[in-house]
């Protein structure tokens, strides 16, 4: 296996890949004071790679290690956001939040661990180039439709309306109580009732069961960011002192 998937999250706008043996004894503290000029050091000593991100939310991720993305999402990737000249990897992978980022010990890993994926990519020095896909949305609709079933893709979708319109409502029924008269407020809270315990009894349905399945499938297929790792020679690593010993004393 030569490619490597993983997920996270953020609620402060910033992803990053870092790998815990990579920083330095005093990171925690450091993250702590100022975690924006900490991480943009170690991006560019390359002991971390930090991900444009348009805000809050979740995260996929696949790492491609000497080896090139299938065609289809080949297709999908934008221009080059950032070249690593090195990347070192050493020990786990972690794929979360800059929040999430630390040396020794993170009290928020353990509160959340879904917002910090986990991969096991091997260790070495890399270049590394970091792209976010662009996928349009009817292409994740017909994929899924095609995964599903026209059928079952319906219901999922008519989950996910009423789940919406119920979240509207209970917003909008707290406001109009003070607007509308008391029988016509009722009838409003009833029909936002009708409209939550449909979206919930669709949840439930095998449709929407299956439908998580193939969401799961397509994160994987098509993550929000793609990853190539291209191995460098072992003397690499050597150059630097090579060129120091080869330059003349005195």
């Amino acid at each position: 296996m030569t490619h490597y998937t993983g997920s996270g999250g953020t609620d402060g706008g910033n992803m990053v890949m870092f790998w815990p043996e990579n920083l330095p004894e005093e990171a925690d503290t450091m993250l702590e004071n100022d975690p924006f000029s900490f991480a943009e050091t170690m991006r560019e000593e390359g002991k971390i790679l930090w991900f444009l991100c348009d805000g809050d939310g979740d995260f996929s991720v696949t790492v491609y290690v000497d080896e090139e993305p299938p065609a289809d999402l080949r297709s999908f990737l934008e221009h080059e956001e950032e070249h690593y000249p090195d990347v070192y990897v050493k020990g786990s992978t972690y794929f979360g939040g800059l929040e999430y980022m630390y040396r020794k010990h993170n009290p928020l890993i353990e509160e959340f661990p879904d917002m910090c994926g986990k991969l096991e990519i091997p260790d070495g020095i890399y270049q590394g180039n970091v792209y976010r896909t662009n996928i349009p949305p009817a292409f994740s609709r017909t994929w899924l439709m095609q995964r599903m079933g026209a059928s079952r893709y319906r219901v999922l979708h008519w989950q996910q309306l009423l789940s919406k319109a119920s979240l509207v409502g209970v917003v909008g029924v707290l406001f109009a109580f003070f607007f509308l008269v008391w029988y016509i407020w009722l009838a409003a809270v009833g029909a936002v009732l009708l409209t939550f315990v449909s979206a919930v009894l669709l949840a439930r349905s095998e449709s929407c069961r299956e439908a998580i399945v193939a969401i799961d499938e397509f994160t994987k297929q098509f993550p929000e960011y793609v990853v190539l790792l291209t191995s460098q020679p072992p003397e690499a690593a050597a150059e630097p002192e090579n060129e120091l010993l080869a330059m003349p004393v005195g």
